[in-house]
């Protein structure tokens, strides 16, 4: 017997939504919670990871601040993934009391541009590194063609939980077909330490709902990393899309995940992952 045939309602987590509302951030703006909340219920969406936008040149504490007090206000549905200013070493002290700010889970890095991409390559982020394991702050990021890095910072660091946001696809590129973008991707599944967001995918899609260009690559990610490391996700503010359209391409179009495989893509695995407590 179904899900759906014996009134059971699965709880659905999205791993990925700008806000708050921050105006001038760049080409991709925040939602105000109330629109949010809107958005959600419309889905059928019960909780929110948020991510903070940094509006250029801006101190990323400020945006961090407005993230925290929106899910401060309802940690019912939202806690924060935060960026962090990775060019102050000093700030490695930040990270042992990170999560104890209520509605904190962890750390969102992107790897697109400088001065990120550099310290990177350079491996002039040891410290921020090593500081997140011993505290145990989950990190997600993103950072395409880079794999290899991560894999080792994934050997290096077994204690420190990576996420790979968007299957690692960079989020100004055109992909003819992802199946052979994703092939690096696939490599990491050996780390278990190593986990990925299925997230913001229609963004990517060559065709209108229900994406059938998409269903191979998640077939191919879900197989490697197993649903329990695999976090569906909207990045809600980019979508093509509606939200609800986005929540059906996993519930109801992709015949490969089992029931029991849905609970875990689409919200139980996350909360697991980042050990998300609503009541802190």
């Amino acid at each position: 017997m179904s899900r759906r045939e014996v009134g059971l309602q699965r709880l659905i987590c999205d791993s990925q939504v700008h806000a708050p509302d921050t105006p001038h951030a760049g080409p991709i703006d925040g939602m105000e919670a109330g629109a949010l909340v809107r958005e959600m219920e419309t889905a059928g969406v019960s909780r929110c990871v948020i991510v903070p936008m940094v509006p250029p040149g801006s101190d990323a504490r400020s945006s961090n601040g407005a993230a925290l007090e929106m899910a401060q206000g309802d940690l019912e549905r939202f806690a924060v993934m935060a960026p962090f200013d990775l060019t102050r070493p000093q700030n490695a002290a930040l990270l042992a009391t990170w999560r104890s700010q209520p509605g904190m889970l962890g750390v969102r890095l992107a790897f697109l541009r400088e001065p990120n991409l550099s310290l990177l390559l350079e491996d002039r982020l040891g410290w921020f590194w090593a500081a997140a394991e011993k505290a145990g702050v989950p990190v997600t990021l993103l950072a395409p063609d880079l794999e290899e890095k991560v894999g080792q910072l994934a050997s290096d660091h077994p204690r420190l939980r990576l996420t790979l946001d968007h299957l690692n696809l960079h989020p100004m590129r055109a992909y003819d077909d992802l199946v052979p973008a994703i092939q690096p991707l696939l490599g990491l599944a050996r780390h278990d330490n190593v986990a990925v967001k299925a997230s913001g995918l229609p963004c990517w899609a060559q065709e209108p709902f229900p994406f059938s260009s998409l269903h191979r690559p998640i077939a191919e990610v879900v197989e490697a990393y197993g649903p329990k490391r695999v976090f569906w996700g909207s990045d809600l503010t980019r979508l093509p899309c509606s939200y609800l359209e986005c929540v059906r391409l996993f519930t109801e179009e992709l015949p490969f995940l089992a029931e029991d495989d849905k609970d875990w893509v689409m919200g139980r695995g996350l909360i697991e992952w980042l050990n998300w407590d609503r009541k802190n």
